[in-house]
């Protein structure tokens, strides 16, 4: 539906966020921040549409979809829940390790979240890498699936953060209780 104005409110802080379709009935929300929302779709003529409790996650493609039909515009129509969706924007593989799991589960040494990737498939069991003095904050070196370890790459907030002359070094590690949540892309990951 061409022209239908679509609502984000995220359940845990209230932000909104707005879009409009297109001429083709296509709209896209960017940057938004991981967390639990809520979805509604109006245009005029046609029946409100929401949707409750969508999860949006880190580093994913979030799919949404509203039939529209033909009512008054006082009429409204609610769906509580919806079947999980099979990804196909992405071809990758990746685990997501929400901030609960990161602050209840228990982190050896540091209290350093990295040893949580041990819990992917196909990651080898993490080990403290270098002196003290080359990362005070013992950033951790793993292998997935059989690949170098520098070549793995940690971003925070989508900056990377490596340290430059020691590359399988983690430039800073960001203490646990600040994690809100940890993606792992372990195949086929995006070209940046």
């Amino acid at each position: 539906m061409p022209n239908a104005k679509l609502t984000l409110r995220n359940t845990g802080t209230g932000l909104s966020l707005d879009a409009t379709t297109d001429d083709r009935g296509a709209f896209t929300i960017l940057n938004v921040p991981a967390g639990s929302y809520d979805a509604s779709a109006s245009a005029q003529g046609d029946k409100t549409q929401s949707r409750t409790w969508l999860a949006v996650t880190v580093n994913t493609l979030s799919r949404l979809q509203f039939v529209m039909e033909v009512g008054a515009l006082i009429e409204q129509i609610t769906v509580s829940a919806e079947a999980a969706q099979l990804q196909t924007d992405k071809a990758y593989t990746h685990t997501e390790l929400r901030s609960d799991l990161v602050k209840n589960l228990p982190l050896p040494g540091y209290r350093n979240y990295q040893s949580l990737i041990n819990l992917v498939p196909g990651a080898t069991p993490a080990l403290f890498q270098n002196a003290v003095t080359d990362t005070p904050a013992r950033s951790l070196r793993t292998n997935v699936n059989g690949t170098n370890a520098s070549t793995n790459v940690t971003r925070i907030d989508g900056a990377a953060s490596v340290n430059v002359r020691l590359p399988h070094h983690t430039g800073y590690v960001m203490p646990a209780e600040m994690v809100e949540a940890v993606n792992i892309t372990t195949t086929a990951g995006d070209a940046e």
